[in-house]
């Protein structure tokens, strides 16, 4: 089983990539999900507590995330302060969780697993790729989707920022997959990658990559 990473800026289409080899069979690790479910953790909450207040907290003691961000994400030295806290205490837990469904994969023998994490440098997961895939797109087409989500353009700045750089990742990455067009261009990318190092097809096989 390989294991692949996605990269991208902020709206260019990682989660496209992701579904179109999920409909390939396969098994996606979705560390936002995760990341959430970490958020839900009673020892998690307690020590969100005690570093941010019963501020980010609703009345039923669950984390509001949008306050949770509004704290974290910025350009001021206690915006990333914050964020560093954050992941510190949700880092170890979110890969806790990716070697687990990593590891149920590889037993249900799976051809694949994709690791889909805006933090996968930050958070050192990278280094379990054998794969890193590099999705491409302009950022006017990235701000014209994320506008499309109804974000501003501040906060997909914002975001973006609290990320490492495009050419960062791009350097880490093995190959690219351009999606400045419509999704067939995208799909059409990710299925050669996939019968030329994935699950080659049966038959004369093309060079590869």
């Amino acid at each position: 089983m390989k294991t692949i990473g996605i990269l991208g800026g902020i709206a260019s289409g990682k989660s496209a990539a992701t579904a179109f080899l999920r409909d390939l069979g396969a098994v996606v690790f979705d560390a936002d999900k995760a990341g959430h479910r970490v958020l839900e953790m009673p020892q998690v909450k307690e020590e969100i507590r005690a570093r941010f207040s019963t501020a980010v907290f609703d009345d039923q003691g669950n984390v509001l995330r949008p306050k949770l961000a509004a704290l974290v994400f910025g350009d001021s030295d206690e915006h990333r302060q914050a964020l560093a806290d954050l992941e510190k205490i949700s880092h170890p837990r979110i890969g806790q969780q990716l070697e687990a469904a990593r590891k149920e994969a590889e037993v249900a023998g799976a051809p694949a697993f994709v690791v889909d994490a805006p933090v996968m440098i930050k958070a050192g997961w990278i280094g379990h790729c054998d794969y890193v895939l590099y999705v491409d797109a302009s950022r006017e087409k990235r701000l014209e989707r994320a506008l499309a989500r109804n974000w501003t353009e501040n906060e997909f700045d914002i975001r973006e920022a609290a990320q490492e750089e495009l050419e960062v990742k791009r350097q880490l990455a093995d190959i690219e997959i351009p999606n400045n067009n419509d999704l067939s261009q995208l799909q059409a990318a990710i299925r050669t990658f996939w019968d030329r190092r994935i699950a080659p097809p049966p038959g004369p096989r093309g060079n590869p990559w």
